[in-house]
């Protein structure tokens, strides 16, 4: 073939080639444009990456917050409102609680544990456009500590607060403090305006994805923070509602007044389920079901055998496996959330016949009888409890109160031997560290596991020493641990991106929207 002919070629091959991208051009946009008319979603716009314009309601079992005041506002509303939305931390934290960055784009701890270096995040800005930066972060820190605001106490023994720069903050200790991370992920990390003269109890200037609209007893508004300087809210605006109590709210739900209701019992989120257009999901939380032992020396659980042996008789991985509202199993003081968890359920193995051999120790009539108090809604789980120890040949006696608090109340009084009850702040398997508290439980080797903990420099040390500090507690019996409990929830068919997990405390809501 000459050159002509090869010319003419290549040009009817580039004249076929540019015939099939236009063809393919004009399809698409007519797919488009098809899709469109007929109500379709584009399948680009159903990425959660995108914002919307839709609006999402939530409704919530409880008091709405009597202030927005997040530095002074006790309890966990204002939290699961604000903390995350509204306003943001120093450090933030993941639904599976691991800690990630936040105001912080990243942080380095020295050897000794005593200095953090923090470098921040650039572009960052309030809500009012104020610039956030370095100084704001030392302002805020500085006013938490000084002024006690909720949570400034978990800072530890500060020595210096400094911003070499305006991207940088350097917190320096006079002592280690291993949870000090976790501290600046709540409310003691939260970095406020140095220049907003707000009115917090009943506005909030913050740097989150949302702002408030309005906010009154019975609802808060979040409106999207479109100057937000990370990535946006995926809806426009999401409504608060606070209800009396779960058969309101559950009403609600089915009329279609709100897209997502939590907390739930497990038996109200089943019923939802089954509602045509609703589904019933669950996810983790830091409660700990839990038998609460009396350690104190009036009572049968002061002699170590006795716990050890009472919790032989109890089969509590059967309980669990039983109870509607359990995750997993447990064993021990610390949930799978928190730091340094361990699965200690195989400590105390169900075994009557080692629990019975080790009664044989002790005269018939040796040990007293036993009252097991238990809120109602655990009833069921107090029968089998009482028929445990009933095989160990001790006389018991079930109490049923009306309700978590009375057993609270009498826990407190000290008038119980073993109680049901429910431990569920994160951390709080400190209580075990010395005998002021309810539990009245001492021992030395859990008491210097501890203090080694508290000692550590640096994250890996500290959760090595928690499993082990865990562990001789529960070696110990100080209590025997039932099982994790879940968080139920029900949302409407078409929520996305709602969170599942520590839900009873923290509810980021910038991923949440309604297709």
């Amino acid at each position: 073939m000459d050159e002509n002919g090869r010319k003419r070629n290549l040009k009817a091959e580039a004249t076929r080639w540019l015939i099939f991208f236009g063809v393919a051009i004009v399809l698409s946009v007519l797919l488009w444009l098809g899709l469109s008319l007929t109500g379709r979603k584009n399948p680009i716009t159903s990425f959660d990456t995108l914002v919307s314009d839709s609006s999402v309601t939530v409704g919530i079992e409880g008091d709405a917050p009597k202030s927005l005041d997040i530095r002074t506002e006790q309890g966990t509303a204002v939290e699961q409102a604000l903390l995350g939305n509204v306003y943001e931390t120093l450090v933030s934290r993941s639904e599976t609680n691991k800690l990630q960055p936040g105001i912080a784009s990243s942080w380095q701890a020295s050897d000794d544990g005593l200095t953090y270096t923090f470098t921040l995040n650039g572009g960052m800005t309030f809500a009012n456009g104020h610039k956030l930066d370095s100084s704001d972060v030392v302002w805020s820190l500085q006013n938490a500590v000084n002024n006690h605001y909720v949570g400034a106490d978990q800072l530890g023994d500060l020595k210096e607060i400094t911003n070499p720069n305006a991207n940088t903050v350097v917190i320096t200790l006079a002592k280690p403090n291993p949870r000090l991370l976790r501290a600046l992920a709540g409310r003691a990390g939260i970095v406020y305006d140095a220049e907003s003269k707000t009115n917090y109890a009943k506005s909030a200037v913050g740097s989150g994805p949302f702002t408030v609209s309005t906010a009154d007893q019975s609802q808060i508004v979040l409106q999207r923070n479109d100057s937000y300087w990370g990535k946006k809210a995926a809806s426009s605006q999401v409504t608060l509602y606070y209800y009396a109590n779960e058969e309101s709210m559950a009403d609600a739900m089915k009329a279609g007044k709100i897209s997502m209701a939590l907390p739930l019992s497990a038996s109200t989120a089943s019923e939802l389920g089954k509602t045509n257009g609703i589904t019933a999901d669950s996810g983790i939380s830091f409660d700990k079901v839990m038998l609460a032992f009396n350690n104190d020396n009036n009572s049968p659980f002061s002699d170590e055998q006795i716990r050890k042996m009472t919790r032989y008789a109890i089969d509590a991985k059967t309980i669990a496996k039983n109870a509607p509202d359990a995750y997993a199993p447990l064993g021990g003081p610390i949930s799978p959330l928190e730091d340094g968890y361990e699965d200690l359920s195989g400590l105390y193995p169900y075994n009557l016949e080692q629990g019975q051999r080790m009664r044989t120790y002790f005269g018939v009539n040796y040990i007293a009888p036993i009252d097991i108090l238990v809120p109602k809604e655990y009833e069921s789980i107090g029968n089998d409890v009482k028929t445990a120890i009933e095989n160990l040949n001790i006389n018991t006696n079930l109490e049923v109160l009306d309700s978590a608090a009375d057993v609270t109340e009498r826990m407190n009084a000290g008038t119980y031997n073993i109680a049901l009850t429910t431990m569920s702040d994160e951390g709080d398997a400190s209580v075990f560290d010395n005998g002021q508290s309810v539990f009245h439980f001492e021992n030395g080797d859990a008491q210097q596991a501890y203090a080694n903990a508290m000692a550590a420099t640096n994250d890996n040390d500290y959760q090595a020493r928690m499993r082990d500090y865990a562990r001789a507690v529960s070696e110990n019996a100080a209590s025997d641990w039932l099982y994790t409990r879940k968080n139920f929830l029900a949302v409407s068919d078409g929520l996305q991106g709602y969170p599942k997990n520590l839900t009873d405390r923290l509810l980021p809501l910038n991923r949440l929207t309604l297709h």
